[in-house]
């Protein structure tokens, strides 16, 4: 187990995409990218990380556009995002993840929430390039994301691109503190455990609030992921976990997990579970429970673990 280590990933034009690494000695049971959420950091994995270290797991995480060791000093890029910005970002996972494919240990992914949208993108792009992938705080096909798309491409100017969204913020991601009943504050929706939601709150690489380009690129990049064209390219060997609280607002407090657990498998995917934690919000690593979390994620990712061979 170590600390964390800097990494950086070159995305063209001379443009570095930061992020960190816990690596441990000797040659690892597997290598695992983690895929961040929306407005936080990879810092926030670090126990999580570490706990993987001691199951003999290296762990990478590079942080998206506009977050995390990606945000200037200044914050002057903070939550910016570029044109294509979702697909980009699935682009340079794949870029960390053929890096670490040359080590010829299996490559899983963990990703959360935004990231668990990014990663339903990458197993259909790269479907051949991870042998496991776990999909947290995650949802199935969401009947508005295409009007929400139609209506960012008209809010959505080259004038405030880059300002904090008002509306599309509002409706977007508005209700998630809707099923809470008297919130303490705005961000009761992440988690029960209050200590995680404040320092949440006091981390200023987190909960600053989406641009408008930000809302287009992510919703653009959600429009395209339950198109069949897509779905089919999904290898019906990979190892899919589905992990979610059950008061989590961004899975539809878990349906949006049997959702998708529906979909894959009507897709033949053979290797399909899920898991809703009763009690849990949407951050279940940051909850008091999380060990058991951390346990079930490992006994996933050990499983059959011989049988996984790098592609």
């Amino acid at each position: 187990m170590s600390e964390a280590q800097k990494i950086s990933i070159e995305i063209g034009e001379g443009q570095n995409s930061f992020g960190l690494c816990w690596t441990i000695e000797g040659k690892p049971l597997a290598n695992v990218i983690i895929m961040t959420g929306m407005e936080e950091t990879s810092r926030r994995y670090d126990e999580f990380a570490k706990y993987l270290n001691k199951e003999g797991f290296n762990v990478y995480c590079i942080d998206a556009f506009g977050q995390g060791e990606n945000v200037l000093p200044d914050l002057s890029n903070r939550g910016i995002w570029p044109k294509s910005g979702f697909r980009k970002q699935v682009q340079i996972v794949d870029k960390l993840s053929q890096k670490l494919r040359i080590s010829c240990v299996p490559v899983f992914i963990f990703a959360h929430s935004m990231g668990s949208f990014m990663a339903q993108d990458y197993i259909q792009r790269y479907t051949h390039h991870v042998s496991k992938v776990v999909l947290c705080g995650t949802n199935g096909k969401n009947p508005a994301v295409v009007p929400g798309y139609w209506l960012a491409r008209l809010i959505v100017t080259k004038k405030n691109r880059d300002q904090k969204a008002g509306l599309l913020n509002k409706l977007m991601f508005g209700n998630f503190n809707k099923g809470i009943k008297n919130p303490r504050t705005e961000f009761d929706w992440l988690s029960v455990n209050e200590e995680n939601v404040d320092k949440y709150i006091a981390d200023p690489l987190c909960g600053f609030g989406p641009t408008n380009g930000f809302c287009l690129e992510f919703v653009k990049g959600m429009a395209r992921l339950h198109k069949h064209k897509f779905l089919v390219k999904i290898r019906k060997d990979l190892d899919v976990l589905l992990i979610s609280g059950a008061e989590d607002p961004v899975s539809n407090y878990g349906k949006g997990i049997l959702k998708l657990e529906k979909e894959y498998k009507k897709l033949k995917l053979q290797n399909v579970q899920s898991k809703i934690y009763p009690g849990l919000r949407h951050e279940i690593l940051n909850e008091d429970s999380r060990e058991e979390i951390y346990k079930d994620i490992v006994e996933f990712f050990k499983k059959d673990l011989e049988k996984k061979n790098v592609i």
